[in-house]
């Protein structure tokens, strides 16, 4: 779908490609193609003018637009495939198709070389890319990423057995942690948070485990707690927690501080009451909004439309995608984002109240 997508708007990409390579700087290795008279951006521009913002219901009479995912079979792609129906069915004219990717970084790079017009893309990753970081310091700053609003949050979930009677990850001090397959975002979250629980390879065992295996050596004795960095339930969790009682655990205001201190794009979050089996008090934890972007250069009304959406289908999505919980909080789609909104979101957002 995604091949057949790039072939359909190819030729009005791109200029938008030539424009969006320049903003982030001639350190890329990318390539651009001829310009043609019209942007895929421009033809959104006219499509939207056709509709006064203050006149009526808004209809969009653009080309296709392309929500890029992740791997079909994980949690992004599901929630983009939510989002993207979503959207389809609250704008009239619109038809958005959700595409697979390798994730967060090629979303990123995509919407920045203007190849898909929205991308589904971690906190983390939005934020070195603008900053040119990390995978992206090949390419360098590319500032024209923007985020229409953050749509869930993977999370820190460390799972251990109620019969421990742990509270908080520092309870557990001196026992076996699982902390996920090596380099993996559970990895490196966990080893974020055991430090902050001043937990250490010094005075605690980590073992590199996958996620069913780190709740099930939890089900087993053989593993003091385990994490899983993804937006909850977890399903490894989960389904421990349908075969033994377990617990979730926690971290101090001060121990979130000092995560947020050092990592920035982690922000405070809350595993709710409920979320899994036996759990029966809110979760302090932390974690990364994953947002919703696109180019600076998109149409203002056509964002300012769909952050619209977004916000008042939230309880459908909701109820379509359980990760999309933290939607339920209206706030959460914009406030404390680590990259700038978009001027039509942003322009939305203050609208309703959202964002002063």
């Amino acid at each position: 779908m995604k091949k057949s997508m790039r072939s359909l708007v190819s030729a009005v990409l791109a200029v938008s490609m030539t424009m969006a390579m320049t903003a982030c700087g001639g350190g890329s290795s990318a390539t651009t193609a001829a310009a043609p008279e019209t942007t895929t951006a421009e033809a959104a521009g006219s499509a939207a003018a056709e509709t006064p913002a203050s006149g009526g219901a808004y209809t969009y009479s653009g080309p296709r637009l392309t929500l890029s995912g992740a791997d079909s079979t994980g949690q992004m792609y599901a929630a983009a495939a939510t989002i993207a129906t979503t959207l389809g069915n609250a704008i009239e004219g619109l038809d958005v198709d959700a595409t697979t990717s390798s994730g967060s970084n090629e979303n990123a790079l995509n919407v920045h070389n203007g190849e898909v017009e929205l991308g589904m893309c971690s906190g983390d990753a939005a934020a070195a890319a603008v900053a040119g970081r990390g995978k992206f310091e090949n390419v360098g700053p590319c500032e024209d990423i923007v985020c229409i609003g953050a749509v869930y949050a993977s999370m820190s979930n460390w799972i251990a057995l109620k019969s421990s009677g742990y509270e908080f990850l520092h309870d557990a001090k001196g026992g076996t942690f699982g902390v996920g397959p090596a380099a993996s975002t559970t990895e490196v979250s966990a080893l974020v948070g055991l430090k902050a629980a001043g937990i250490t390879e010094e005075n605690s065992k980590f073992q590199n485990v996958t996620l069913g295996d780190g709740a099930d050596n939890v089900c087993n004795g053989t593993m003091t707690a385990a994490a899983a960095f993804s937006g909850p339930p977890v399903g490894a969790q989960l389904n421990a927690s349908v075969t033994k009682e377990c617990v979730w655990l926690g971290f101090t205001d001060e121990e979130l501080d000092a995560v947020i201190a050092e990592n920035p794009s982690y922000s405070k979050q809350v595993i709710p009451a409920g979320t899994y089996n036996g759990q029966d008090k809110d979760v302090p934890t932390f974690g990364v909004k994953t947002l919703v972007i696109c180019n600076a250069s998109a149409d203002e009304e056509l964002i300012y439309n769909l952050a619209k959406a977004l916000h008042e289908n939230a309880e459908d999505m909701i109820a379509g995608n359980a990760s999309l919980a933290p939607l339920g909080d209206p706030s959460f789609m914009c406030n404390e984002l680590p990259i700038l909104l978009h001027p039509g979101a942003e322009k939305y957002y203050k609208e309703v109240g959202l964002l002063k």
